[in-house]
């Protein structure tokens, strides 16, 4: 199955951000994430075989931390070949990035397969699909970027997530093992 080991956004600060970038499908076709579906990835797996459950609940166990927070500090975009194709929100969290690299090192004993690119902690609002209008675009980018509302919360748990292309494009997300941060 396609799955992520990843950490849900709290409906505040969805509610903080999911309307934020709307302005922008003014000038780009534009895929926004719904609030709902936000999240912080830490693992990906293109294909995760059922029998690595154990392994990983097992990995949730060691990887014992307290609650801590993570900062939302402003935008950015990701490029593909020079041009803009994701926005996200920055987050920085030095506990975060202990946490994923924990993660990382133990899937790699466990020999469970991963995608193991380097860790940049975001959460992805959009995927862009085509600009229509770069100057105007740009424009309007580099206005909420100024206008940023910048925002934090604590993290209570961290989640395996199943998820299941069920058509193009539309995607089906379970929770299937959580571990709770206290």
């Amino acid at each position: 199955m396609r799955a992520f080991i990843g950490i849900s956004i709290p409906e505040e600060i969805r509610g903080i951000y999911s309307k934020y970038f709307r302005s922008l499908r003014e000038f780009a076709n534009i895929n926004f994430v719904k609030p709902e579906k936000m999240h912080i990835t830490l693992a990906f797996f293109n294909y995760l075989d059922q029998k690595y459950m154990a392994d990983i609940k097992e990995i949730f166990d060691e990887i014992n931390i307290q609650q801590f927070e993570i900062y939302c500090e402003s935008i950015g975009q990701f490029k593909r070949r020079g041009i803009p194709s994701t926005i996200f929100i920055k987050i920085s969290s030095d506990i975060l990035n202990k946490y994923s690299s924990k993660l990382h090192d133990k899937l790699k004993a466990k020999n469970i397969p991963f995608d193991d690119k380097p860790f940049t902690p975001h959460i992805t609002i959009g995927r862009i699909k085509e600009i229509n209008d770069e100057n105007l675009y740009f424009k309007a980018y580099k206005n909420i970027a100024n206008k940023f509302i910048q925002s934090s919360f604590f993290v209570e748990n961290v989640t395996l997530f199943s998820s299941n292309m069920v058509v193009y494009k539309k995607e089906i997300t379970y929770n299937f093992i959580t571990t709770d941060i206290v």
